[in-house]
């Protein structure tokens, strides 16, 4: 069974963006969720081929944080998630994770005080062959619409890189602005 990776690997080098997010924790508990499904069926799943799960997701509540790429400042987001996770389980041989969400989150600034709501597409995929490497990537997209009455479109883009043993090797994260 692979081990859910730990994205706070102290010889992790720095984000891109400077600004360790609090996003991770959102892949923490997919990857522990995904880890523990297939745990309950890696016994079937190795002496057969692949098997694929597929598990909704409808108004999971959420919360996360990243960079406000349009006005600076750490935005704080209280959202709902639905959606599909798939997950193909290869046994011995790893698996293969596909998440696709729709989301609506509430941001916040720092002092907590409502600066928007962010309507996004979140795309999230795992690769993890045998030995624990492997590769994590998530990207989410869409408007959001601040209280002052102005719109962006706003992207967040991660990806992360683990060697054999569970290391981390890479690390990126981005978040854009667009249409301000």
């Amino acid at each position: 069974m692979p081990n859910p990776r730990s994205l706070s690997h102290s010889s992790a080098p720095p984000v891109a963006s400077g600004v360790r997010p609090a996003a991770p924790s959102r892949l923490r508990r997919i990857l522990v969720a995904i880890a523990a499904v297939a745990a309950l069926t890696a016994p079937a799943t190795a002496q057969a081929g692949a098997e694929q799960l597929v598990i909704p997701v409808v108004d999971e509540p959420v919360t996360f944080e990243f960079p406000d790429p349009c006005r600076g400042g750490t935005l704080q987001a209280e959202a709902t998630e639905s959606g599909v996770i798939r997950v193909t389980e290869l046994g011995d041989r790893g698996h293969h994770v596909r998440v696709n969400l729709r989301g609506t989150a509430d941001l916040y600034d720092e002092a907590g005080i409502l600066v928007g709501t962010w309507t996004y597409h979140l795309r999230f995929a795992d690769q993890l062959p045998p030995g624990s490497q492997g590769a994590v990537m998530n990207i989410a997209v869409g408007p959001v619409q601040y209280a002052d009455g102005s719109r962006a479109i706003v992207q967040g883009h991660q990806h992360e890189v683990f060697g054999k043993g569970d290391g981390l090797k890479w690390e990126f994260f981005k978040t854009v602005c667009g249409g301000v």
